[in-house]
C-alpha cells in the first residue's frame, strides 16, 4: 500500500485541526515575539539589555555596526545611570537618557568615535542632565531622525519591571 494516502490525509486532519481547535496554535503572529523594544512615542527600538556589569562594560566596544532601528538598554545597578564614553567604538551614537519616571530626560546627539591613540583622561564622558535611571544607544541620528524630544513617554515591552 501506497503512503501518499495517508500522508494526503494526515495533512487534510493537520488543517482541519488548527481551523478548529485553535488558530494562534498554527499561525505565528510576528507583534507578539518576545523581543525586548523600547518604545518612544509611537517609536519602536528593539534592543539588547544590559543588565550585569560585564556587559554594561563591553556595550557596542568593537561592533562595526548598528542596524537601523536597533539599540542597546543600559539597566543600572543602582538608581541611575553612570556616565559613558566612545572608548573603543568604531562608529558614533545617540544616547537617550530616560528617566525613573519613564520619561526622555536627556539626549546626547552624534557621540563620536575618538581618534586612535587618544588617552583615556582625554576622552569625552557622556551623561545626562537632570540624571537618568536608563540609557538608550542608538545610531548616531536615529534621535533627530524620528523626532524624539525631551518629556516623551518611555515604555519598555519585554524588558521586567521597569517602564
Amino acid at each position: 500500500m501506497s503512503l501518499r494516502p495517508w500522508l494526503l490525509l494526515l495533512a487534510i486532519l493537520g488543517v482541519t485541526a488548527c481551523i478548529n481547535v485553535d488558530v494562534t496554535l498554527c499561525s505565528r503572529d510576528d507583534t507578539s515575539d518576545d523581543t525586548p523594544r523600547v518604545k518612544i512615542d509611537d517609536v519602536a527600538f528593539e534592543v539588547e539589555v544590559v543588565d550585569t556589569q560585564l556587559l554594561r562594560d563591553r556595550g557596542l566596544t568593537g561592533r562595526r555596526y548598528l542596524e537601523e532601528r536597533k539599540g542597546m538598554l543600559f539597566i543600572p545597578d543602582g538608581p541611575y545611570a553612570g556616565d559613558f564614553w566612545m572608548k573603543g567604538m568604531l562608529f558614533p551614537l545617540d544616547f537617550i537618557w530616560i528617566g525613573s519616571d519613564c520619561r526622555v530626560v536627556d539626549i546626547n546627539v552624534y557621540a563620536t568615535v575618538p581618534d586612535p591613540g587618544t588617552p583615556d583622561d582625554e576622552i569625552r564622558r557622556y551623561g545626562s542632565y537632570p540624571r537618568a535611571a536608563y540609557t538608550l544607544e542608538v545610531n548616531a541620528g536615529e534621535s533627530d531622525r524620528f523626532g524624539i524630544r525631551v518629556g516623551e513617554k518611555v515604555k519598555f515591552e519585554d524588558i521586567g519591571d521597569h517602564c
